[in-house]
């Protein structure tokens, strides 16, 4: 019966299974989706949005799904702030959050590159425990070696230091070997296309 059907060209599952060639790389997924996998598997909460809009309807649904008012976050960037309509003119001791950008979202770590552009002189650990990230689409880059290339492009002259990574968005798990040394923190990634 098998001689029949290869006469009259029917395959079986098997045989279409089986067409691609096991010598050609297979597919990978777009750095986009490496990343969005990654991060939330870390823990970090990601939020794709459209439109400004889209961004400030889910930054108003943040706050009130944590019980955060406007003057609970710190904001250290003048048009990050008029973006989300904070006032930062009294200044307090401790903030609940703090909503910042980053240099670049890494695909292949799920992890997020920041420097003393956005958290100035502080290190991780004096930064809030609870984290609110604006970024675009445009700053997904597949690792940390594109990350640093493009940080060496992007400020050429003028290098920014204390650079790092967030790696941890759980801070109620137990850190691993890797993550020694690193805060974790509790963070809304807000990315606008």
């Amino acid at each position: 019966m098998k001689f029949l059907n290869y006469l009259f060209g029917k395959k079986n599952n098997k045989d279409q299974k089986n067409d691609q060639s096991p010598f050609l790389p297979k597919e990978k997924d777009s750095k986009e989706i490496l990343f969005a996998r990654n991060f939330t598997k870390k823990g970090g909460k990601f939020i794709y949005c459209e439109s400004k809009t889209e961004v400030l309807d889910f930054f108003i649904k943040i706050l009130t799904e944590n019980g955060w008012q406007k003057s609970d976050i710190l904001c250290d960037d003048s048009l990050l702030s008029n973006f989300f309509n904070l006032d930062n003119s009294n200044k307090k001791k401790d903030y609940a959050v703090q909503l910042l950008t980053c240099e670049f979202l890494i695909a292949n770590k799920g992890s997020i590159l920041i420097c003393s552009n956005q958290i100035f002189d502080k290190k991780l650990n004096e930064i809030p425990e609870n984290l609110i990230l604006f970024s675009n689409s445009n700053q997904f880059v597949p690792d940390v070696s594109e990350a640093m290339t493009n940080i060496n492009i992007k400020y050429n002259t003028d290098l920014p230091n204390n650079i790092t990574t967030i790696n941890s968005f759980n801070p109620s798990s137990e850190t691993d070997f890797l993550s020694y040394g690193s805060a974790s923190k509790n963070l809304y990634l807000l990315i606008q296309d």
